[in-house]
């Protein structure tokens, strides 16, 4: 029987880890936002962690849209499947609305987010922090320890947003 050979990771460049640094702070203040009920000002967080972990994959240009846009072509991502109760929902159109959040902080475009809309959009978040520097089958570098630990102890507990009235470990 053959087996595979494990695949060096290699380490994650200063940009990298900048933008992992960058989530990680963003998380931090999503949830001190959401513990105050905050919903609008937690999705715009999310959404600013949201861009920080897809730069990790796709670098510094372009705008939160054409991170997205690449995010929907990138087969790297095809195994995020999003249960939100009974339903699937497409990972892509999460981050579009997760996008659209993030972009109506503008006083002349104000959305309210309400709190199941914040909540789908820290799992996408903790989903691509696990996938891009976690996950030892699929992150794209050993990075350093932020010195942020919210987000790292937030996916290191399996935490959930849904249907709960604060966010809560999952049991694994």
């Amino acid at each position: 029987m053959k087996t595979s050979k494990p695949v060096a990771v290699r380490p994650a460049t200063a940009k990298e880890q900048h933008y992992v640094d960058r989530a990680a702070y963003y998380v931090g203040r999503a949830m001190l936002c959401y513990q105050a009920e905050l919903w609008p000002e937690a999705a715009t967080n999310f959404g600013s962690a949201l861009e920080s972990l897809l730069r990790v994959r796709f670098g510094a240009g372009g705008t939160l849209a054409n991170l997205v846009d690449k995010f929907d072509r990138d087969s790297y991502f095809n195994g995020i499947l999003v249960h939100d109760g009974a339903s699937k929902n497409c990972a892509t159109c999460m981050a579009d609305e997760i996008r659209r959040l993030r972009n109506a902080v503008h006083p002349d475009c104000w959305k309210e987010a309400a709190k199941k809309e914040v909540d789908r959009a820290g799992m996408l978040v903790l989903m691509l922090y696990h996938v891009l520097v976690t996950c030892d089958q699929s992150k794209v570098g050993i990075f350093q320890a932020s010195p942020d630990v919210i987000l790292r102890n937030m996916e290191a507990a399996g935490i959930s947003f849904e249907s709960t009235e604060q966010a809560v470990p999952v049991p694994r």
